[in-house]
């Protein structure tokens, strides 16, 4: 018989390493302020032409501070969280992980899903999400798709 996992309603994951700084501009930003609004803009000097380069592949980062947590993992394990990673939506802590989808992806057997399933559960790298057999939050320390301060909860 499966372990009862806790189930939760928000994340129980805590964003490490997002601090308050002092905003410092580039050699070729200048401050500016609404008069208005009193709010703080930067100015940016472009090139005459307007083009700038631009990486269009999506991608999902991952934070070396905790990856060894993942070097650690069994195999199929890893692969469950590489599926998560590529899946992952924008600015999302939580990702869908349907057993049929994941076991045809990462070419494994159901019992094989379930078995790794738990020893994620078990290693806090994914959590219940309350109400979802498939929907799970993920630790944003380990990976995350975006900029994680525009989600982050003081």
């Amino acid at each position: 018989m499966a372990k009862k996992y806790e189930e939760y309603y928000e994340s129980p994951y805590k964003m490490d390493g997002i601090v308050d700084r002092v905003y410092m501009t580039k050699a070729d930003e200048t401050i500016t302020v609404d008069p208005e609004t009193g709010q703080y803009f930067t100015m940016r000097k472009v090139s005459m032409d307007r083009q700038t380069l631009h990486d269009e592949m999506a991608y999902t980062k991952l934070f070396k501070e905790n990856a060894l947590k993942l070097m650690k993992l069994p195999h199929p394990a890893l692969k469950i969280v590489l599926y998560a990673m590529s899946t992952v939506k924008p600015l999302q802590e939580v990702v869908v992980l349907n057993s049929a989808d994941v076991c045809l992806m990462c070419d494994i057997a159901p019992s094989t899903f379930y078995n790794n399933l738990y020893d994620l559960l078990d290693r806090k790298i994914i959590s219940r999400k309350l109400g979802s057999s498939i929907e799970f939050w993920f630790d944003p320390n380990i990976f995350f798709n975006g900029k994680r301060i525009k989600v982050y909860k003081k």
